[in-house]
């Protein structure tokens, strides 16, 4: 085999695209934002405020699952594995800082459950989505394998007017989920497998883009400000994870992103980084508040809404670090057990086989 030298070797790797990774880390800072700016509204403009981080801030997850697709996830059980380990490690922690604080009185026997199995627990919904998408992705891949083209859009806005459309235009959301769940994963997904098959080497134009973003945004920020005022509440009934405003806004960035290419070995690294911080958010904004600032305490304030920014930045800082004093300490005894794991599951699979050979 020659690599693109001309010399006999193994095929160089294809360089990796930092814009797709600095694309992770910018949509954990919107998602740390708005559940920061929605956890409370002290007034008239921290209301309105909420609103417009909202309005962006929620594409956050649209965008991992984006990435998810253009790529496409090919099923790897010892990843699974490994990362089911991480979210266990951070979720035992969470648990036994909140007998720590003499909080866990306050969870009832289903929530220290899923503390103890996030996963099937469902202590963060992404994570038990994006497992169940994970064991789908074979099938999903296939299926769009075997499509044509003209199948496959029809799939996709087909979902998007029963999944989204009624939702958006009617309020009646069919999954009861607000998007938060597997049907609308699987679009975004599909929507990302779409592009990278037939638009990887078209380049959208970035201006146009950029337009289509800001004046989405501005209708859905408009209507969701008209519901505020109606109902005199904070809803955002328009920016849920399943409304055309968001699947739209998160296309848009995620094409402009996608416009773009850079190396850089720092925001690699902390992309990685990206799940585990992830699922310590609200662990780790209890322990900024109890043993670094109260940055609640400054919600009166005018300023309250660039502090929640910072604190949204110092969680992405504060968890890198943790995440990677942890793989360096657990790693290797990770790597075993994952192992282990895989062979166990090997054998049994191997069992079950030579059963139904006999039988």
């Amino acid at each position: 085999m020659t690599d693109k030298t001309g010399k006999t070797g193994k095929t160089q790797r294809a360089a990796r695209n930092s814009s797709f990774e600095l694309l992770r880390i910018l949509a954990l800072v919107l998602i740390f934002w708005m559940h920061g700016s929605s956890s409370y509204s002290n007034n008239e403009l921290s209301a309105w405020l909420c609103i417009a981080i909202s309005t962006v801030g929620n594409i956050g997850v649209s965008l991992f699952i984006l990435i998810s697709g253009w790529f496409g996830i090919r099923l790897n059980v010892k990843k699974m594995i490994k990362l089911d380990l991480m979210l266990m490690f951070y979720c035992w922690i969470g648990l036994a800082l909140q007998y720590v604080w003499g909080t866990a009185g306050l969870l009832d026997g289903s929530q220290k459950l899923a503390y103890i199995l996030p996963v099937i627990g469902r202590f963060s919904w992404y994570f038990t989505c994006y497992f169940a998408l994970a064991f789908l992705s074979p099938f999903l891949n296939e299926m769009t394998e075997k499509l044509t083209r003209e199948r496959f859009f029809a799939l996709i806005v087909t979902m998007l007017v029963i999944f989204s459309g009624i939702t958006t235009c009617f309020f009646f959301d069919i999954t009861q989920d607000g998007g938060k769940g597997i049907v609308n994963m699987i679009l975004l997904y599909l929507i990302g497998r779409y592009l990278r098959m037939y638009h990887e080497d078209h380049i959208f134009s970035t201006g146009k883009l950029l337009a289509v973003f800001a004046g989405t945004s501005i209708v859905n920020f408009a209507l969701n400000g008209g519901l505020y005022v109606v109902t005199g509440t904070v809803q955002n009934r328009f920016a849920r994870d399943n409304t055309l405003f968001t699947i739209a806004e998160a296309v848009c960035i995620f094409l402009v992103f996608r416009n773009f290419h850079f190396e850089n070995r720092l925001v690699n690294k902390i992309a990685g980084m990206v799940p585990a911080v992830f699922i310590m958010e609200w662990t780790l904004r209890t322990v900024i508040t109890t043993y670094l600032f109260d940055y609640l305490a400054w919600r009166e304030s005018s300023w309250h809404e660039l502090i929640l920014l910072g604190t949204s930045l110092l969680l992405v800082v504060i968890g890198s670090m943790i995440e990677a004093v942890r793989r360096l300490l657990l790693g290797r005894a990770e790597e075993k057990i994952a192992e282990t794991e895989c062979r166990m599951m090997d054998r049994i699979r191997q069992k079950v086989r030579t059963r139904v050979k006999k039988g």
